[in-house]
């Protein structure tokens, strides 16, 4: 191989790795606390929680909000505009991703994950 064609995959190498460290930091955001989700605003993180017991998931238009309530009891309401999946209410644990709005006191979820309960479980006997 001569030199300019080692320089040009150098470069092509450098700008695919320049492009997955720019524009794919949102992907490898790790999970936070409410609290930090709610001092960081401007952040977009993955929130991990369960479903609220006594507060039902409530569909606006187009979206829905509910509650989440995290590992010391805390609870945070959450947003989003996608469709509710058929398994919400059953799921063990879910997790956000998206950012915290100041402005409405909520998060503005772009996805919402859930952990389902295992029918695949041992049982402990």
């Amino acid at each position: 191989m001569n030199n300019k064609k080692i320089f040009a995959f150098v470069i092509f190498i450098s700008l695919v790795v320049a492009s997955i460290l720019l524009l794919g930091k949102d992907m490898f955001s790790p999970y936070v606390s409410f609290e930090y989700a709610q001092a960081h605003p401007d952040k977009y993180v993955q929130v991990i929680g369960r479903l609220g017991n006594n507060v039902p998931a409530n569909t606006e238009g187009k979206g829905y909000t509910f509650t989440m309530t995290g590992e010391s009891d805390e609870q945070m309401a959450a947003w989003t505009a996608e469709a509710k999946p058929a398994n919400f209410e059953h799921a063990e644990e879910l997790v956000v991703i998206g950012k915290f709005s100041r402005e409405k006191n909520i998060f503005v979820a772009d996805k919402v994950l859930t952990k389902c309960p295992s029918k695949y479980k041992k049982e402990n006997n």
